[in-house]
């Protein structure tokens, strides 16, 4: 079976989640971007991961990464885990891979090992972890069986999904619109039941 949800950010405003909550099974809600440092915090992730534990929608979280050596991709990891104590999250915590200055600058195997120095970093502390980029770049930048183990979740706007490893999300589109947000939004499906998952798994 299937769910639905969207991915959001402080890109998104001020979420109306009461609204939201009728369009959608989960939301990916993004925490923050980069090292572990404040001023690089999300500034609506508090407000958006209160609003999902209150109503009750099920809900994970990203992190864009800046990463261009292991020790950034520890430090990272440690950004989310700092932002994410004490929450209730049921859907996965995900690596946001994408091409941008600063991974442009490392190699293809310099990118997999900060990738799974962070994966192993967040999944040491008892979370379920994965990695998001878009099809290109993971058929490109992080094709490697290295990376297998770990949960993808693909971006690739197109009527069905092409990526040729296995995923347990898609984002499908950037232009959906859903209740409560102004504007448009990224929407995904989830194959798998995550919360199932993540609760059996403690």
């Amino acid at each position: 079976m299937t769910r639905r949800g969207i991915d959001v950010s402080v890109y998104q405003g001020n979420i109306n989640w009461d609204m939201t909550k009728k369009d959608i099974d989960f939301a990916i809600v993004r925490c923050g971007f980069g090292g572990n440092v404040t001023t690089q915090d999300d500034r609506m992730w508090e407000t958006n991961a209160t609003a999902c534990e209150r109503l009750k929608i099920p809900y994970g979280t990203y992190l864009y990464s800046y990463a261009r050596s292991v020790e950034e991709a520890i430090n990272e990891a440690d950004h989310v885990l700092r932002l994410i104590k004490n929450k209730k999250l049921e859907y996965p915590i995900y690596y946001d891979v994408e091409e941008n200055d600063y991974i442009n600058q490392v190699s293809n195997e310099q990118l997999v090992k900060q990738c799974i120095a962070f994966c192993d970093r967040i999944e040491k502390a008892g979370y379920y972890v994965g990695i998001y980029s878009s099809r290109y770049f993971l058929e490109t930048r992080l094709n490697s069986n290295s990376l297998d183990r770990f949960d993808k979740w693909v971006a690739e706007w197109n009527p069905e999904p092409t990526y040729n490893k296995s995923f347990g999300m898609w984002q499908y589109t950037n232009n959906a619109k859903v209740s409560g947000i102004e504007g448009r939004v990224d929407a995904n499906i989830a194959y798998l039941d995550y919360p199932t998952i993540i609760r059996n798994s403690g």
